[in-house]
């Protein structure tokens, strides 16, 4: 009897000792997919990158590119995104359905507002932490970056209703935090375009009566008490955007206000010289090192 429950442990053993090596050979392979759907839009999709030795523990960094909400590509970003990967975050690079922006000269209402565009990111969020364990990463360490438009959608998600305890970090990559113009002296002289695109972002025109439109895509009015998600805002010191307004550094002074304000935690760094894609010599490997300090000590 002795002999054969012997065997039997032998045999138990062995299987626990196999079923082992294969699940730690699982972990320890890297795995990339490509345009993965997260919604009925072809351009709902996203890049997926699980580093390798990854666990239940393991943070994921949710990435929105910029392109002033009519363009850009997740592509654009694929070398900060693979750095990341080489740091042990699982990234989630991703596309979401644009602004139309074609013609700025005529009078025309986009099927996509920034109010969608918010919500594909609430929608990649949510397929991120429903295959979080099929992907064998961490469903609740996740943060969002973003560049530009990217970094205003990440932060008007983060700050906004949807995001219920499951985004605990943004990241503002030079993104534009106030995009209301009503309160600019003489703002009727702006250029056309700007009032045109103006009202393919909200629906509405850009006026004093429609100002909570534009209130409502701007961060800098959308931070509340309610969401204290740790925020850095990265500021390109040469930040010019094709003259757009606010976009300058009091802007982003008066965002650090307000979160201090509302008691969001947050921290500022300007890049010295750097323009707004951070393309000047040295500025985005300063980028990286602040954002990777920040996600390592708050996600």
């Amino acid at each position: 009897m002795k002999i054969i429950l012997r065997s039997v442990f032998v045999v138990f053993l062995s299987v626990l000792i196999t079923s082992c090596k294969k699940s730690n050979k699982e972990q320890l392979e890297a795995k990339t997919m490509m345009n993965v759907s997260y919604g009925t839009s072809a351009l709902q999709n996203m890049d997926v990158y699980l580093p390798a030795n990854r666990t239940t523990e393991t943070k994921t960094v949710v990435f929105i590119h910029g392109g002033s909400f009519i363009g850009g590509d997740k592509s654009d970003y694929t070398a900060i995104v693979t750095e990341l990967v080489k740091r042990n975050f699982a990234v989630v690079n991703v596309n979401y359905r644009l602004v139309d922006g074609s013609d700025l000269h005529i009078r025309k209402r986009s099927a996509v507002l920034v109010s969608n565009q918010v919500d594909d990111v609430s929608s990649a969020v949510d397929y991120v932490i429903a295959n979080a364990g099929e992907w064998q990463i961490s469903s609740s360490r996740i943060a969002v970056v973003g560049h530009s438009a990217g970094a205003t959608l990440g932060l008007l998600y983060s700050y906004g209703a949807k995001n219920t305890g499951k985004v605990k970090v943004a990241v503002n990559l030079a993104g534009a935090l106030d995009q209301t113009f009503t309160d600019i002296p003489n703002y009727q002289n702006l250029p056309a375009q700007l009032f045109e695109i103006g009202y393919r972002y909200t629906g509405y025109e850009v006026n004093v009566a429609n100002e909570q439109y534009y209130k409502a895509i701007s961060p800098l009015y959308v931070a509340n008490t309610n969401q204290k998600i740790p925020t850095l805002n990265v500021f390109p010191q040469n930040n010019v955007v094709a003259g757009l307004p606010k976009q300058d550094r009091a802007t982003f002074d008066a965002f650090t206000a307000k979160l201090n304000q509302v008691a969001v935690p947050n921290k500022f760094v300007q890049i010295p010289g750097a323009d707004h894609s951070f393309t000047t010599v040295g500025s985005i490997q300063l980028v990286f090192v602040e954002l990777l300090a920040y996600l390592n000590a708050n996600l």
